[in-house]
């Protein structure tokens, strides 16, 4: 990928991470006891909520006399485990993405992952958010423009074709001249249900695609051939970077 790298989506990731912050003097230091109450506080609120959420299903679906619905009993150990698994992926978000010198000024990342933290720390976030904003859409920008002209000299039965955002590869077949993958489009806006690419060289594959959601495309033209780079992540929510170049492209619809 040229455009939309590895990076660009560590980029996307940290564009809102500043929404929800609330400022609070005690996330200044490290407090077990700060920590443990908030931790118990939000997680009251997060099952009184999910609660009031599964009794209004629960009610409407009495009203529509749907008793042939069966209806499973609010499980607040599971939905506590929940939280905790949630709270925890957030904990490693934020320390796999956040640079240094903000990690610096957080006194307790626990604290910092239930959305608490102090004035400069939320400033700090808030700016590199919007930095990173910045740069996402100025990629998109980017490749738009260099679509855009690309676009002038490829042929129009392939470069209408590629848009493979949220097509779910469901199996990928190879012959000695041909590479067919197959797609389940329906959650996509393209109808696409395999491509064929003919006189094809791999000259990238992260791990297998089969099962794996396409996130963002490219195409250009190297050599006289099509190459064709698609970003996927896989149902481990890790991205799979996949490029191929060859002679033709052919779509089933």
């Amino acid at each position: 990928m040229k455009y939309f790298t590895r990076e660009w989506y560590k980029l996307c990731k940290m564009m809102s991470a500043h929404l929800g912050l609330e400022e609070d003097k005690q996330a200044e230091s490290f407090s077990e006891q700060y920590f443990q109450e908030l931790y118990n506080q939000k997680l009251t609120e997060f099952l009184t909520q999910l609660q009031l959420v599964h009794e209004e299903i629960a009610l409407k679906h009495q009203n529509f006399k749907e008793s042939n619905i069966k209806h499973e009993s609010f499980d607040r150990e599971k939905v506590s485990e929940n939280f905790q698994q949630s709270f925890l992926d957030n904990q490693q978000r934020i320390i796999n993405n956040f640079p240094e010198e903000i990690l610096k000024k957080i006194a307790d990342i626990r604290v910092f992952a239930l959305n608490k933290a102090t004035r400069p720390v939320i400033e700090d976030v808030t700016q590199l958010c919007q930095d990173n904003e910045k740069l996402v859409m100025k990629t998109i920008a980017d490749y738009r423009e260099y679509f855009k002209e690309v676009s002038k000299t490829l042929d129009k039965n392939v470069i209408n074709e590629i848009n493979f955002h949220d097509c779910l590869v469901t199996g990928v077949e190879e012959s000695e001249k041909t590479l067919t993958i197959s797609f389940d489009s329906s959650g996509s806006f393209t109808n696409i249900t395999k491509m064929h690419l003919d006189n094809y060289e791999i000259l990238k594959q992260d791990a297998s695609l089969e099962n794996s959601w396409c996130v963002n495309d490219e195409i250009y033209q190297t050599n006289g051939k099509y190459e064709l780079h698609i970003m996927l992540r896989n149902k481990k929510n890790r991205l799979i970077e996949f490029i191929v170049s060859a002679e033709n492209l052919s779509f089933e619809h």
